[in-house]
């Protein structure tokens, strides 16, 4: 099995919920060697600036590269050229004007604050969707020309993005451009907007105790695949620890 070169983790629920564990979760993080310690993503749901503002307020560690909007946008200090590539990637045959202009007109669909919208990610409550609600909005975006996809999680949240866009293609993009293979890579969540992240051929992937059925189905039909006791951060740390990137009590 090779080794860790990237860790890409969702945040509420998954890193962020139980603030003590989050900054013991930086402590182990921030203890790694410089040369052994993977690159850290965070891959949330939340825009980058809400990323940045959130993971110093939860105490949590600087993140190598940021994947925010539910995979809609990539963010690195350390290479500000990847934004504009990505964004470039997913633009095209996506109006998020046109878009709401559709949707605002079902009554089911609550728009969530201005905060989680942005250019290429159209946010909405629906409670209780089933699989063939959500295929039928997405039939509908696609009768009208639009180059869209929804994702659904946690019985509330629908985000509609780009067909090419989501947590999972946001991260097979930016480890494509790093040169990193997926099966050097560990992915963490907790809900269903996760799931493509876990989908991808290769990964390993953490899911903490209180992640929800929609995504726990797959800890045990895909191979490498850790369902944790702990939440939120405890669980992300036991789940690091089995595969190697923190010492156990043994190996000290």
């Amino acid at each position: 099995m090779k080794p860790i070169r990237l860790f890409s983790s969702d945040l509420d629920g998954t890193l962020a919920g139980d603030r003590d564990a989050s900054v013991e979760f930086a402590r182990l993080w921030q203890t790694l060697p410089d040369g052994e310690r993977p690159l850290l993503v965070y891959n949330s749901g939340r825009l980058i600036e809400d990323i940045m503002e959130f993971t110093w307020e939860q105490g949590l560690p600087q993140a190598d590269f940021l994947i925010g909007g539910v995979g809609t946008m990539v963010h690195s200090y350390d290479h500000p050229h990847l934004s504009d590539q990505y964004t470039a990637l997913i633009a095209d045959g996506f109006d998020v004007d046109l878009i709401e202009a559709e949707l605002v007109m079902m009554e089911r669909l609550t728009r969530q604050p201005a905060q989680y919208q942005h250019d290429y990610k159209s946010s909405w409550y629906l409670h209780d969707a089933t699989a063939q609600d959500i295929l039928e909005l997405e039939q509908m975006l696609a009768s009208s020309g639009h180059r869209a996809r929804v994702i659904y999680s946690s019985a509330r949240d629908l985000d509609v993005l780009p067909d090419v866009a989501d947590k999972g293609k946001a991260l097979t993009w930016l480890c494509g451009e790093l040169e990193i293979g997926l099966d050097e890579v560990v992915v963490a969540g907790d809900t269903g907007n996760d799931r493509a992240m876990f989908e991808l051929d290769g990964v390993r992937g953490i899911m903490p105790g209180n992640a929800l059925p929609e995504l726990v189905s797959l800890a045990q039909a895909r191979p490498g695949m850790i369902a944790t006791q702990g939440t939120a951060a405890r669980g992300v740390i036991d789940g690091l620890k089995e595969f190697g990137v923190f010492a156990t009590p043994k190996d000290n």
